[in-house]
């Protein structure tokens, strides 16, 4: 495979328009395919038949079409990359639809803000090492993570978890002191909990949850009976209940045990 190579970008999505943008200002050669389009400039087998290397992003096609019509247009040593968003499982259908060595999981790694050169992303699949080889030359930067398809969304997804998890407490929060007129007081508190939280805060409430579990499902029972009073359903008490019945039940926190 040339040291040059000319990539495909199929389909369209404001990621995909940000790693295009840093291809292109690195001087890679690029071809720029998106089915969507009612009358695209080209064509699919025009824009995959000459290329190293195939970057599929969103496409309203879905990522299992674009990648079967995509199969028998590959050149024998050329590489799949697909970005677009979906399960483990998912991705491992797409692996298989592909010759040995050709598929590679890419999950991009949310930053914000975006670096100038583009986001990070996560690669996974036995193609991994070499899309490595071939595009961190033009300044992207892509982080090897196993050549197991799926790894790389599965990782993703668990940061998605943590992330939206973290979110979704805070607005039930706000919500829930909403409805006791104390909005204002509470969002500060949040402020400042997150401006002085560190990794060590994290390991004091995986440590402190296990060490405290029955205390601590108390102190939940307490702002049940809270709520109840104000009327107020919240979105996220329901779940901690259930975890903190199962640690109680003998599950084990992992990682809760101080080094």
């Amino acid at each position: 495979m040339t040291t040059h190579p000319k990539i495909a970008i199929i389909g369209q999505n404001e990621t995909g328009s940000q790693i295009a943008d840093g291809l292109t200002r690195a001087g890679a050669s690029l071809l720029r395919f998106d089915p969507a389009l009612k009358s695209p400039a080209g064509s699919l087998e025009e824009a995959v038949s000459g290329a190293d290397v195939v970057l599929a992003l969103g496409s309203s096609a879905g990522p299992a079409r674009i990648a079967q019509r995509v199969v028998p247009l590959l050149r024998e040593d050329a590489l799949y990359a697909d970005l677009n968003t979906g399960t483990p499982a998912t991705k491992r259908q797409l692996a298989a639809l592909f010759p040995a060595g050709s598929f590679v999981d890419v999950a991009v790694v949310q930053q914000d803000p975006v670096p100038a050169e583009g986001p990070m992303m996560d690669v996974a699949g036995t193609g991994a090492q070499r899309l490595i080889e071939l595009l961190e030359p033009f300044g992207l930067t892509l982080r090897y993570v196993s050549e197991v398809p799926g790894e790389a969304t599965a990782r993703k997804l668990i940061r998605s978890l943590l992330a939206k998890g973290i979110a979704g407490a805070v607005i039930d929060c706000l919500w829930a002191a909403e409805s006791m007129g104390l909005q204002s007081w509470a969002y500060q508190e949040i402020l400042e909990e997150f401006e002085a939280s560190s990794g060590e805060t994290a390991q004091q409430y995986l440590a402190g949850t296990a060490q405290h579990i029955k205390r601590r499902q108390i102190e939940i029972m307490d702002v049940v009976a809270m709520l109840n009073e104000t009327g107020y359903e919240s979105t996220m008490l329901a779940g901690i209940e259930f975890n903190y019945g199962r640690i109680l039940h003998g599950k084990k926190i992992p990682f809760s045990k101080r080094p």
